[in-house]
This record gives structure tokens, C-alpha cells and sequence, in this order.
């Protein structure tokens, strides 16, 4: 099978390759704002005088956007495709884009899961350093807990994402209808 030659590839068109990329470009900026929520809790820490509500309430505010902006083009990925590549779609366009979007979201969840390693790594290394530098019971900072509490959420969801691709691929063409 060629890139060229393959199933359904000569019924491809422009306006089907824009609305892959569209929907891609949507998972990815969802998944950016939901990894960047953690950056918001060391507000809390010393020195600053935000309450865990203002770090979200400023969070919110500042990634909501991007996030909303990616569930619009996540959902409609046609008509934002409709307005931005002019003329009409190939007589022949049936192309069946399931297997792309799940590799899409198996690969997300690999990215999601490889992080996630990285980030309990990262957050076990920063306990023991605590622990060593201060030998009383001290608490661990509200920003450490998000941070752990977040790894462990990514975890989870990029195991999601990996084992149930097809599952999340089938709602989400539900909820289309």
C-alpha cells in the first residue's frame, strides 16, 4: 500500500486533509491547556497571597480560552474547514477518518503516559530533597500536592487513551450525531 495508492487516499481532498489537521490541532491545544493548570497553584505558595480559588479562578481565565477554542475545533472541524479552504468538496469524499483519529489519540496518550513518568520522577526527586533539607515533619507545599495530583490524573488519562481509543472515538462520533 502506498502513500499514493492506498485505500481511500485518491478520494482525499483538500477541504478532508484540513479538517484532520483542524481537529489534531484542537486535541492539541485542549491538552495544552489541561497540562498548563498546574502552573497556576505555586500562586499559593509563599510570598503570594492567592487562595486556591483565585490560582483556578486565574487559570481558568487564562487557559479557558485556548481550551474552549479547542473543543470548538475538536467538534466542528468541517465547518471551520468550510470557511477557511473555498470550493467544493469532491464528488467521491466518503473517506473514513476513524483510523486516523484514533492513532491520534493512542499517540496523545503515549505523550500523556511518557510526561507522566517523567513528572512522578520529577516529584518523588523533589519529596526525598525536601525531606533531606529540612529533617522535621514539615507539610509538603499545596503547589507539590496539584503537581502529584495532576501527574497521577495525566497518568491515568493517558492510560485511558491508550487502551480505550476506539471507545472514546466511538462516543465522540455519537455525540456528532
Amino acid at each position: 500500500m502506498s502513500w499514493t495508492g492506498g485505500p481511500n487516499m485518491s478520494s482525499m481532498d483538500t477541504k478532508s486533509i484540513a479538517a484532520i489537521i483542524i481537529r489534531i490541532v484542537g486535541l492539541v491545544m485542549i491538552v495544552i491547556s489541561v497540562l498548563q493548570i498546574p502552573a497556576y497553584f505555586p500562586l499559593t505558595h509563599r510570598g503570594y497571597d492567592f487562595s486556591v480559588g483565585e490560582a483556578l479562578a486565574t487559570g481558568l481565565l487564562a487557559l479557558g480560552p485556548l481550551a474552549l477554542a479547542g473543543l470548538l475545533f475538536w467538534f466542528f472541524p468541517g465547518t471551520i474547514t468550510n470557511r477557511i479552504v473555498s470550493g467544493a468538496r469532491a464528488p467521491d469524499s466518503s473517506t473514513d477518518f476513524r483510523p486516523l483519529q484514533l492513532v491520534a489519540l493512542t499517540v496523545l496518550g503515549i505523550y500523556l503516559l511518557a510526561s507522566g513518568l517523567i513528572g512522578v520522577v520529577r516529584d518523588v526527586v523533589l519529596v526525598i530533597v525536601m525531606h533531606r533539607q529540612s529533617s522535621g515533619t514539615e507539610l509538603i507545599p499545596a503547589s507539590i500536592v496539584a503537581h502529584i495530583a495532576a501527574t497521577v490524573a495525566q497518568l491515568l488519562i493517558g492510560a485511558g487513551l491508550c487502551i480505550g481509543a476506539r471507545g472514546i472515538s466511538n462516543m465522540v462520533e455519537r455525540l456528532r450525531r
